[in-house]
């Protein structure tokens, strides 16, 4: 029993010897100053931050497209004065370029909701007509189109009830 180690156990030690002088001298990989210039691992370098500056166009349309979104915001909140004052911010950064088209059509909606106590349908129809004109290949044109139909034949139901009134006055007399 207390004799001489078993064979395999000294093979154990020896293996363990062995990872431990080849792991903790290091020779698994050669020192930094024993590479070749070529083979030297270069130094990790940090990209730093671009820093992006704007145009003075994407700016603006950039801005336009934040106002616009609020004018959207505001109607459909209820808020008629803030939406158009932010559609005319719009008009105001960005003139006849995009998102121009979407705050006249924005315009438009303001003055054709129903909710809303300045509600006037020609003046509407005005703002339709005008995305019509003025930006005839944006996507809002065929809407705007689609609305000055709608508020004109409401326009000439309005002329044809006051009409009907007149002839009943009349027939009274």
């Amino acid at each position: 029993m207390g004799g001489k180690p078993s064979r395999a156990r000294q093979y154990v030690y020896l293996y363990t010897s062995l990872v431990i002088l080849l792991g903790g001298c290091g020779l698994v990989s050669k020192p930094p100053e024993l590479l070749t210039p070529t083979a030297r691992p270069e130094p990790a370098v940090t990209p730093k931050p671009e820093i992006v500056v704007e145009s003075r166009e994407v700016r603006e349309r950039r801005e336009a497209s934040e106002h616009l979104q609020l004018a959207q915001v505001l109607l459909a909140k209820g808020d008629y004065e803030g939406s158009l004052r932010e559609s005319r911010t719009v008009l105001a950064l960005v003139k006849d370029e995009s998102p121009s088209d979407a705050a006249v059509f924005n315009m438009g909606l303001v003055y054709a909701n129903p909710k809303n106590p300045k509600k006037d349908n020609r003046q509407a129809m005005g703002f339709f007509n005008r995305v019509i004109k003025s930006y005839p290949d944006s996507p809002w044109a065929e809407q705007a189109r689609i609305w000055v139909g709608v508020l004109d034949g409401v326009e000439k139901l309005k002329q044809v009830d006051i009409d009907i009134e007149e002839k009943k006055r009349d027939r009274l007399r």
